[in-house]
């Protein structure tokens, strides 16, 4: 018996004519085509509980951390959108990188500058001078303080953000008055 060439064997056997034209590719592409659609629709649902989550209906642009108890106010201005600092017992932040450890600026009375601040709030100038073109600088930064943070940790904090060129300083507060905009909204100084 001679050695013979391999090839596809498989189903060439099966006496029907549509099996035959299958195996042999001889038979036309299919029209019907099955979309995996649970994939996608798991991606639609996720994607949309995502975009709830993050929704305010109330136009608050000041999420506050869990670690953050914010002062009241019954005078209170709409924020308006600028990076945050968050100061807590533990760190000061911009835009959620930490920055500095309180402990350690609340620990010395002297004035002084927070050097990893003030080299951040640069970049963010700088950032908004490459987006806004011939534009005035507004130099707005929100502080979102919790309630028993050392004062010399504040007052390091606002002297380093004067250092960087920020003139604008607003604080994050909840607003209790009648008129009061929601949650979240601070007077400017």
């Amino acid at each position: 018996m001679a050695i013979a060439k391999p090839g596809k064997v498989l189903l060439h056997k099966i006496p029907l004519h549509f099996v035959h034209e299958k195996v042999s590719g001889g038979g036309k592409k299919g029209v019907d085509q099955s979309i995996p659609l649970v994939p996608f629709i798991d991606f639609l649902i996720t994607l949309v509980v995502f975009l709830l989550m993050s929704f305010s209906a109330s136009g608050e642009l000041v999420a506050q951390q869990a670690s953050i108890t914010l002062p009241t106010a019954q005078n209170a201005t709409p924020l308006e959108v600028a990076p945050i600092i968050a100061i807590d017992d533990r760190a000061v932040t911009l835009d959620g990188t930490r920055v500095a450890d309180s402990a350690t600026l609340a620990a010395n009375a002297d004035v002084s500058r927070i050097e990893q601040l003030i080299q951040n709030l640069n970049t963010v100038k700088q950032n908004w001078q490459v987006l806004h073109p011939g534009q005035d600088f507004p130099g707005m930064v929100i502080i979102q303080c919790d309630l028993n943070v050392d004062f010399r940790v504040i007052k390091k904090v606002m002297f380093s953000i004067s250092q960087a060129g920020f003139p604008n300083i607003s604080f994050a507060v909840n607003g209790t008055g009648e008129d009061a905009p929601a949650p979240a909204h601070g007077a400017e100084h």
